[in-house]
């Protein structure tokens, strides 16, 4: 399974991340507010955060025996986009428990962890984790 779907998934079971973005949303949407590759435009507005991206950053064969790589590394960047720094540090840490619970690792290349995003004049977040997806695993 491709990484970005395997967090999409884990992440729109979890219902205390559902109502957690629900309950810091000023106006209600039809969907969950986490997409993979692209945000639809009209989700991207101030009163529907916070939202949620997916998008996979890296794909490599690893753990090779007897010339054969046996596991896929996988690598994910998870962005969104909240009102506040309050917002951002209770979003970060339910995906990081989510994420960890499912043998992923979080790390880190030197970018900028959060800023404000101009365009839209809401903090934007970065996280990025890895996932060893192993030959004989779906």
């Amino acid at each position: 399974m491709n990484i970005e779907t395997r967090i999409f998934k884990l992440l729109n079971e979890d219902r205390d991340l559902l109502s957690l973005l629900k309950s810091m949303r000023e106006e209600s949407i039809s969907e969950s507010g986490i997409w993979k590759h692209v945000i639809p435009e009209n989700y991207r507005k101030t009163n529907y955060a916070p939202f949620i991206r997916i998008s996979p950053v890296y794909e490599g064969d690893g753990n090779y025996f007897d010339d054969a790589a046996n596991s896929e590394e996988q690598r994910a960047q998870i962005s969104f986009w909240c009102k506040n720094d309050a917002q951002a540090y209770q979003i970060k840490n339910r995906i990081d428990d989510i994420l960890k619970d499912s043998n992923f690792t979080r790390y880190t290349v030197n970018e900028n962890p959060r800023y404000i995003d101009s365009d839209i004049d809401l903090l934007i977040n970065h996280r990025k984790y890895r996932f060893v997806n192993w030959k004989n695993e779906s």
